[in-house]
């Protein structure tokens, strides 16, 4: 007979007052997939009702993590062996075993809790892919990105994202006037009500430009106290990696989400952005048999479906020739 575990037999565990026979059962029940899920609800549930000291995971693990670091730095793991003489294997000190094994038990545990509390929508090389919200809101990610979304609690407790590649957003406004929040690598946050805006996230720079409506941009910079910038329509925020930010303004923001109908748009764009380009939307690397190559500029507007019709019209408009070998493309004249 399989054991039947409700909310409040689980309320009474998270307080500490099961039984072993309780614990038990509960261990079985929770060999199921789809009670794994629920019982990450109730636990989360059961915590927000009782409020208590979180401790942040990251950043023990990475203190931890450094400490290792530190000491491995200061101990090699290889000694010097000098001919003739046999050295026995050192010994490390019992904490450093046991915080490895923490670590291990630790990560293990916050990746599993994280896959549970988070639904994470990822499109592959090449592919565009709509989702809509549980709030109504409409969201299109580019080609290799991510979004993590809250499974439980979406639209009522929180509407918080995090946004990993490019993704085009148009935001419902609910009855409540509940703030969307779009989190980023480089600590780039932007909060809005009801609008619509693209957000790119990628290694080379940070880039939101707004459509319609208005969002507040907050910058948390590693040197700078926070910025809050407000946004009208037509404005575009930039962060390099160094954090240097720059805002600017354009009378034509839907170029900005071109994209989504596989629309290409470069205006005097360099052939290094469209070797970016190609590494983040179709997973292609760009060699140059002349290096003046990277300095020549595309202007203009074309649709492209895949890679293939992507580099047809990119070589005729640099009246230049291509190749390709699995991964790697090379531009000659």
């Amino acid at each position: 007979m399989k054991p039947v575990i409700t909310k409040e037999k689980l309320f009474e565990h998270f307080a500490g007052r099961s039984t072993a026979l309780q614990r038990t059962m509960i261990a079985e029940w929770l060999q199921q997939p789809a009670n794994q899920l629920l019982y990450i609800a109730w636990l989360d549930e059961w915590e927000r009702q009782h409020l208590q000291y979180i401790a942040d995971e990251d950043a023990a693990l990475q203190t931890l993590t450094d400490r290792i670091e530190i000491w491995e730095q200061q101990h090699p793991a290889v000694p010097e062996i000098q001919p003739g003489r046999i050295h026995p294997l050192p010994v490390q000190p019992r904490w450093l075993v046991a915080a490895a094994v923490v670590l291990s038990l630790l990560a293990g545990l916050y990746a599993g809790r994280q896959r549970l509390l988070y639904q994470t929508i990822a499109t592959g090389f090449g592919e565009t892919r709509p989702v809509t919200l549980s709030d109504g809101s409409q969201v299109t990610l580019n080609a290799n990105s991510t979004l993590r979304v809250p499974r439980f609690g979406f639209g009522t407790q929180t509407r918080a994202v995090w946004l990993t590649g490019e993704a085009a957003f148009s935001i419902r406004h609910t009855p409540t006037h509940q703030r969307f929040v779009v989190h980023t690598k480089r600590g780039v946050e932007v909060e809005v009500l009801g609008t619509e805006f693209n957000v790119y996230d990628r290694p080379q720079e940070t880039k939101i430009v707004l459509s319609r409506g208005a969002i507040q941009l907050n910058y948390n910079s590693p040197t700078k106290p926070v910025r809050r910038l407000r946004l009208k329509p037509g404005d575009a925020v930039r962060v390099t990696p160094a954090g240097q930010l720059t805002q600017s303004h354009t009378s034509q923001p839907e170029v900005s989400t071109a994209w989504r109908d596989h629309r290409f748009v470069f205006k005097s764009t360099p052939v290094r952005e469209i070797a970016d380009l190609l590494r983040d939307t179709y997973d292609l690397r760009l060699e140059l048999k002349n290096p003046a190559l990277a300095d020549r500029t595309i202007t203009g507007a074309f649709q492209a479906h895949d890679a293939d019709e992507f580099l047809q019209v990119v070589a005729e408009l640099l009246e230049i020739n291509y190749k390709q070998k699995e991964n790697t493309v090379t531009f000659f004249e």
